[in-house]
């Protein structure tokens, strides 16, 4: 992978630094931060910074949530018997785990099925549906999945099931004729938060119930559901689906992080303990410490133990749970360690793979459950959008694709429909369905249509500023802290600094290096996770993030290093 462009922001205009400095008492390298995330006033610096759950929209915008919400009521009142179907990723499961958790709060008679990824795939199927119609379902609502689900959501019909579609994904053509479709992409939708997760459209629904229930009249004789009490989930969905951290987003997954710091949901806490979070929370923990178990569950074996882990008011069956989801995300680092190998060796050996725009990779020996993953460490490694896939004995192929620097590559799919069976997803990762034969073609088409929509990976490090060793303070990593959470959309602010000296430096575990960076009167702790070097030279400049650490149960100002330049 070739070398980062160091790209360092335009200074901002110098009179609005000074004008959202004073007004909200900040520094102005804080004040030119809010300025890089599209802040142009005093006053709309101020709504970020303070942003709150009395900010989000009315869930009542979104289309479809009046009739959603009716047929529920029904649901409710007439003790009728309801399925909640979901995915088997954590965004998926989290969905599940908060519909049937704010439903059974309600009183409702309500039951949820999850398919197995390796015998039944993504989405909903006919057998599902006919074996929820033998269980007595009247009402089917699906959670992370659904949208493409037309003939599915017409068999349910003709079961006598009615259907409402909760979803979040990209699709094309016309949705399900469902009671009610929820999707903020669907034409006609005026909720403002589009890139919600599948988990932030479920807890809009249970938003606009309680609403009605509580205009109702409902909760004179029945204790009101507390929402704020579903927001860790999702959290844990907004992030583990790698969705932008902007907007309604933003608000959810603030709030939902505060309440994970010492969760009440019992399975919370035991994945926490299990998983070695200890002192606070943040976006990487979810993303690389709690997400990767519960996704384990529905790569390998069975989604249902992570939602019976989510819902589970056992403190013995929670632990036992949480134990379960972590030897399986052992077993799954395993086999993504071979795939990786294989996959690599595959990309070395042949130089039309490692010259292309993007890889495409297949195998009859690969375990589909875990090719997502597989496919964005590679995406990183190369600097491409990259697709792995696994063929079955029948000759049909099931990947995974993620894609690379902001390449958008659902639209790319969309340009090769034509070969393939089925394909979904949104910009960033997407699933496919190709017969064997047709995969050498897919790899050329892809190829060609991105080259054709001109999208370029982009190589590059956004800078926010160049800052001064004195500037370094804990008051500054404080008001970075207060810009976060952090992700797609409102980036982690890096820093560049020029002209450091390097001393005691340490290797840990043959890949993370920990240093210190002198200036004139002082030194600061520096960590580089993943090194792509073994030994840093004695000058430098180097880009990094600024985050307070916990070093002997003292929270101390850290620079965690981004990429490094030696200064000969």
């Amino acid at each position: 992978m070739k070398q980062r462009e160091w790209v360092v922001a335009k200074p901002a205009k110098k009179g609005l630094v000074e004008k959202i400095s004073a007004k909200l008492d900040i520094l102005p390298i804080t004040a030119g931060l809010l300025v890089n995330r599209g802040i142009s006033s005093a006053e709309d610096a101020e709504a970020f910074l303070s942003a709150s759950l009395s900010d989000l929209p009315t869930p009542f915008l979104m289309k479809g949530m009046e009739e959603a919400v009716e047929r529920l009521c029904i649901c409710i009142y007439e003790k009728e018997k309801a399925a909640i179907y979901g995915d088997y990723d954590v965004d998926g499961v989290t969905a599940t785990s908060l519909l049937t958790g704010f439903l059974r709060a309600l009183g409702c008679d309500v039951i949820y099925y999850i398919p197995d990824r390796l015998k039944e795939g993504y989405g909903v199927n006919s057998q599902a549906l006919c074996a929820l119609k033998q269980k007595g379902v009247t009402l089917v609502v699906s959670v992370d999945c659904g949208i493409t689900a037309v003939d599915e959501v017409a068999q349910a019909r003709e079961l006598g099931m009615d259907f409402i579609v909760t979803d979040h994904h990209s699709f094309y053509g016309q949705p399900p004729e469902a009671v009610a479709v929820l999707n903020p992409r669907q034409k006609g939708c005026m909720y403002p938060g589009k890139e919600i997760a599948g988990v932030g459209v479920a807890f809009n629904l249970a938003l606009g119930l309680r609403r009605t229930l509580r205009e109702k009249g409902f909760f004179k004789t029945k204790t009101e559901p507390n929402m704020g009490d579903f927001l860790d989930l999702v959290s844990l969905g907004t992030v583990s689906d790698r969705m932008p951290v902007e907007s309604v987003n933003r608000i959810m997954l603030r709030e939902g992080l505060k309440r994970m710091e010492s969760p009440k949901r019992l399975g919370l806490q035991a994945l926490k303990k299990i998983s070695g979070i200890r002192e606070g929370i943040e976006t990487f923990d979810i993303g690389f410490r709690l997400g990767p178990r519960i996704n384990a569950a529905g790569r390998l074996d069975s989604a249902d133990k992570a939602v019976e882990l989510l819902l589970s008011e056992s403190q013995e069956d929670v632990f036992s749970l949480a134990k379960f989801l972590d030897e399986k995300n052992s077993e799954r680092r395993d086999i993504e360690a071979r795939i990786q190998q294989d996959a690599t060796q595959m990309v070395e050996s042949m130089p039309g793979h490692s010259e292309s725009n993007s890889l495409v990779l297949s195998s009859s020996k690969w375990h589909k459950g875990v090719l997502g993953i597989v496919a964005s460490s590679l995406a990183g490694s190369y600097g491409k959008p990259t697709f792995l896939i696994s063929v079955d004995k029948n000759g049909v192929g099931k990947g995974s694709g993620r894609s690379f620097g902001g390449v958008n590559i659902f639209s790319v799919l969309s340009e090769c429909e034509d070969i393939l069976m089925k394909f979904g997803g949104h910009a960033y990762a997407a699933g496919i369905t190709i017969r064997e034969e047709k995969i050498d073609l897919f790899r050329e088409r892809f190829s060609e249509e991105l080259a054709k929509s001109g999208q370029k990976p982009e190589h590059r490090l956004d800078i926010d500023c160049e800052v001064s060793f004195s500037s370094i303070n804990d008051t500054l990593v404080s008001e970075v802290e207060s810009i976060s959470p952090f992700g797609a959309g409102n980036p982690e602010p890096l820093f560049l600094l020029k002209s450091i000296e390097v001393v005691d430096q340490k290797l840990h575990k043959n890949q993370h290096i920990s240093f210190k960076a002198r200036g004139i009167n002082s030194v600061l702790n520096c960590i580089w996770f993943y090194a792509s070097r073994k030994h840093l030279p004695q000058k430098i400049d180097m880009v990094f993030a600024l985050r307070f650490d916990m070093r002997d149960r003292k929270r101390e100002c850290r620079l965690f290093i981004k990429d490094i330049r030696e200064i000969s």
